[in-house]
């Protein structure tokens, strides 16, 4: 009797995780969709005045931009090492970096030259200097460099941590949760006494570890998203709606946080369960897979954001005048998408 049932058990067990597995493999167009709306609140959020954010509430929506990609690429990481038992040694693998030489660093070369091309013939037709050439060229800022430039930084970051950040919570999720909360708290608070980032804020605005918290909390938002856990709703519900009141009583009631440097209070470990707020709530509402044409355009969006930001960098380093936000959306939106396709060409070339 007792084998039977422990038979059922072990057939119940499998069937779950491969499940989980199943849906972990599975591509979801929410993503893709969060992704599309994502990279439209970060061109929105570079072509409005701060007075205009302020007025609309931006602080639960636009200025949320990059926190819910932070958040989703944490989602994507726990996806990508939840579904899958590996082995210290096999993280850094050739394959590993080929791919993302082809996905992250092949693009960025890319904008590299265009930006170079360009900044020369803005500089002969306008007369004005766009180059920002120097050391940071190494670590990501574009020879012509625009708003938003500090996520490319981030971004490379990314290529390093991830593998370990995904190994070590698919093994010991709760120590590793916590690792990386005392390392954002610890980095903020070293952050304010150090001198340099007062002359010199780059570093300091392209400091992965500011958003360690995000990450991990993407990572606990994956489990939510393949095996729905009601506790773990719960938590993301009342974390996120005890971030929204931070976030007012911050941008609006003149609150701030002792020992943090007060531009980014807006973004920390306190603020960014209301992002995973929005993610898991857009994933509730947004359909796994829908031939909508506004949700199909929204994910294909979704997919060039990466190149889309590219661009949009070049783009705010180019021009003057900023402020018509219709042409700014149109520019870096179609300019985007076409490089997306011209790099998706290259890469089939070169792979084959």
């Amino acid at each position: 009797m007792r084998k039977a049932y422990l038979v059922v058990c072990l057939s119940r067990l499998k069937r779950t995780q491969f499940g989980r597995t199943q849906r972990m493999k599975q591509h979801f167009q929410q993503i893709d969709i969060l992704k599309g709306l994502a990279i439209i609140a970060v061109l929105l959020l570079h072509s409005l005045t701060r007075e205009q954010l302020l007025k609309g509430y931006a602080v639960y929506h636009i200025w949320q931009a990059v926190p819910v990609f932070m958040v989703l690429m944490g989602v994507n990481l726990g996806m990508s090492y939840g579904s899958k038992t590996l082995h210290f040694n096999q993280l850094y693998t050739p394959h590993y970096w080929q791919k993302k030489a082809l996905r992250i660093i092949f693009p960025l070369l890319l904008i590299y030259i265009i930006a170079l091309v360009a900044g020369y013939v803005s500089e002969q037709v306008y007369q004005h200097e766009v180059y920002t050439l120097g050391w940071k060229n190494l670590i990501g800022v574009l020879p012509v460099s625009g708003k938003g430039n500090y996520f490319i930084t981030l971004l490379l970051q990314t290529l390093i941590v991830f593998p370990i950040m995904g190994y070590t919570f698919n093994r010991w999720p709760k120590i590793t949760t916590l690792v990386l909360v005392l390392l954002e708290v610890a980095f903020q608070l070293m952050a304010y006494r150090i001198s340099y980032f007062e002359q010199d804020r780059y570093l300091y605005d392209a400091a992965l570890f500011r958003y360690f918290s995000a990450i991990a909390l993407g990572m606990w938002l994956s489990r939510l998203v393949t095996a729905p856990e009601r506790k773990l709703g719960w938590f993301v519900l009342i974390g996120g709606l005890g971030s929204a009141l931070y976030l007012y009583a911050h941008q609006y009631q003149g609150v701030e946080l002792p020992y943090i440097i007060p531009e980014w209070q807006a973004q920390l470990v306190l603020t960014f369960p209301y992002a995973a707020l929005l993610i898991y709530l857009s994933m509730l509402v947004f359909p796994l897979q829908s031939d909508q044409p506004v949700l199909q355009l929204l994910a294909s969006v979704g997919k060039a954001s990466y190149h889309v930001f590219l661009v949009q960098v070049l783009y705010f380093g180019l021009v003057q005048d900023d402020s018509d936000i219709a042409l700014n959306l149109a520019i870096c939106l179609l300019a985007g998408q076409t490089f997306f396709w011209l790099d998706t060409y290259l890469i089939k070339k070169i792979s084959n």
